[in-house]
């Protein structure tokens, strides 16, 4: 039966409305946001559970509740004095507006999302009034943010993004006071980023990749605003300092391929384009998002797509490029001290990528629909792939679901963390097990050393950290008790945290990091020497004293693990007089 003319008028023109809707766009942006973000609530649940790097990040702003937590803990203030003025504080309110520290660490990723979104699709507008753009920009942003575990972190990094958008629109709107907003309130959250931002104002001032006269006023007030949020780091002294020179990072097995924070990869290619530290273009992103190279090939065939006439603003874009190819030579160039190099191109190739497949994708569609007709099974085959195109960005979030990287953990202890709470708040726990890393968080008392926490860039902080780690290896798998009394006197450690498996050699293969630093390239280490001795105990049959304890000494009872009070170690240790 044919389908009457008014009829596929009507619908045509109900399509024609929606496309001009952006309301219509906006609210599909919220939509799938919202479909997207769902992901904290599939990984975040649990009493227990947290967020990888917030173990590092959050943990000790468990001190705005408790003042008197973790005192005089080397670790806890180091990681309280680096974070940012902006991200400490507004954990602080959320504290005094009744949030735990991890608590709010699940909502922020949410509002930051939402953001992102928002800001995205303002500044699609401002390079392309065409409100479908911003939708498609918004579903391809979010999936790559979703996909790697920055954003969900909720950790000062979370923030780059919705920061560099919001700088990208003041330049755009060409609105000096709020580009000046956006860099100060950058500088409160992630001053690294405020480099990158000084370079596009300067590129700017240049003239450089500049298509029309640069606004003096918003580039004079920009560059005043860049020298004001970073002298006060250009002129204070660092307390965890000297920064790692690039000297002291290749003699670390930490920074050698295997290591904790492995930066240093023979493989060429891979240290200068794919490596999470070194690397210049970022991972875990879909597919998608690389339909974004393809825009300046567009731009060259522009009369093929109409809908690229009202395209404007791409020298921003193109500054934005350059200003973090040159931040990161010049982190390369001056390695460790602007921290890592992947930090400047990653998050703003996301960015920059994200708008341009947004662009890509619809003025390719668009040019498909308009085009006129010559061949008739030539147009619906191109049509059809067309549709195939804008169907797959818009529903790539359905099986890429799969793919969203949270990296939370569950701790696995709850009666140590029970036990540890009713404690002394100095109470200072040891151990090499993994669960070591929860114990601040989930138990609220300070530790020794912990994987998780040796981050090498600052070597005041990490000296003291991996000397007590060689110490407390040595000691936890030594077969000689005075090598045990010794290691509890030195560091005055009241419990040690062990895993009842944790004097099998397979146990010990099977902890993550202890097995691949083990065959470090680096075996001249005192760390990987500490490492791999552990190994020739266990291997040469040998036990270590404290396994000998068994439950005894334990003071909490768990199915995985003991706790054990050293002053009862040291009494069933006590030498023969």
């Amino acid at each position: 039966m044919a389908v009457p003319p008014g009829t596929l008028m009507a619908a045509m023109g109900l399509l024609t409305q929606l496309w001009l809707s952006a309301r219509f766009w906006f609210g599909l942006s919220l939509i799938t946001w919202w479909g997207m973000a769902g992901v904290i609530w599939r990984d975040g649940q649990g009493r227990y559970r947290i967020q990888d790097d917030a173990r590092q990040h959050v943990f000790w702003m468990q001190r705005f509740e408790e003042p008197g937590l973790f005192p005089n803990d080397w670790i806890a203030d180091y990681f309280q004095s680096v974070a940012p003025w902006g991200y400490r504080h507004l954990y602080e309110l959320a504290s005094l507006l009744g949030f735990d520290p991890f608590s709010f660490n699940k909502l922020l990723p949410l509002l930051l999302s939402l953001l992102t979104t928002v800001l995205v699709i303002q500044v699609s507008w401002r390079l392309l009034p065409v409100p479908s753009v911003g939708f498609v920009s918004s579903v391809i942003l979010n999936l790559s943010l979703w996909m790697k575990d920055d954003l969900v972190s909720g950790t000062p990094r979370a923030f780059v993004v919705p920061l560099l958008l919001g700088f990208v629109w003041g330049l755009l709107s060409e609105k000096p006071v709020y580009t000046a907003i956006a860099i100060l309130v950058t500088g409160l959250f992630y001053p690294q980023l405020v480099l990158i931002q000084g370079g596009v104002l300067l590129l700017q001032g240049l003239g450089i990749a500049q298509t029309t006269a640069p606004k003096r006023p918003l580039v004079l007030l920009g560059l005043m605003t860049v020298v004001l949020v970073l002298s006060p780091y250009l002129l204070s002294s660092n307390p965890w300092g000297p920064v790692l020179t690039r000297e002291q990072g290749l003699s670390l097995a930490e920074l050698a391929p295997r290591g904790r924070s492995a930066f240093f990869y023979e493989d060429v290619a891979h240290f200068w384009l794919s490596s999470d530290r070194s690397g210049l273009i970022p991972g875990y992103t879909p597919l998608v998002l690389w339909l974004g190279g393809l825009l300046p090939l567009l731009l060259r065939v522009r009369q093929r797509f109409p809908l690229l006439a009202k395209l404007r603003g791409q020298s921003v874009l193109l500054q934005l490029l350059l200003s973090s190819l040159g931040g990161f030579v010049l982190a390369h160039l001056m390695l460790f001290r602007l921290h890592l190099p992947s930090r400047y191109t990653h998050h703003s190739l996301r960015v920059l990528l994200s708008l341009a497949a947004g662009i890509v994708v619809v003025a390719i569609a668009h040019g498909i629909f308009t085009q006129p007709v010559t061949h008739r099974l030539l147009g619906g085959v191109n049509r059809l792939l067309a549709l195939i195109l804008v169907f797959g960005v818009v529903a790539s979030p359905l099986w890429l679901w799969t793919s969203f990287q949270t990296a939370y953990y569950d701790g696995t202890a709850p009666e140590i963390y029970r036990y540890l709470q009713d404690t002394p708040n100095d109470s200072l726990v040891a151990g090499v097990d993994a669960e070591i890393d929860n114990i601040p968080s989930f138990g609220r008392r300070p530790i020794l050393t912990g994987l998780e926490y040796m981050i090498p860039y600052h070597w005041g902080y990490y000296a003291i950290l991996r000397d007590r780690f060689i110490a407390l290896i040595q000691a936890q798998y030594s077969p000689h008790p005075d090598h045990v009394r010794r290691f509890i006197a030195d560091y005055d450690i009241d419990y040690w945290l062990i895993r009842r498996d944790d004097f099998s050699l397979d146990s010990l293969q099977q902890h993550y990091w202890l097995n691949r630093m083990a065959t470090s390239p680096r075996p001249e280490d005192p760390l990987i020497q500490a490492i791999q001795g552990a190994f020739h105990t266990l291997e040469q049959g040998q036990t270590p004293v404290l396994a000998t304890l068994g439950d005894r000494c334990n003071v909490a009872p768990s199915p995985h693990y003991w706790l054990l009070d050293t002053t009862c170690i040291l009494t069933r240790f006590a030498p023969e007089t």
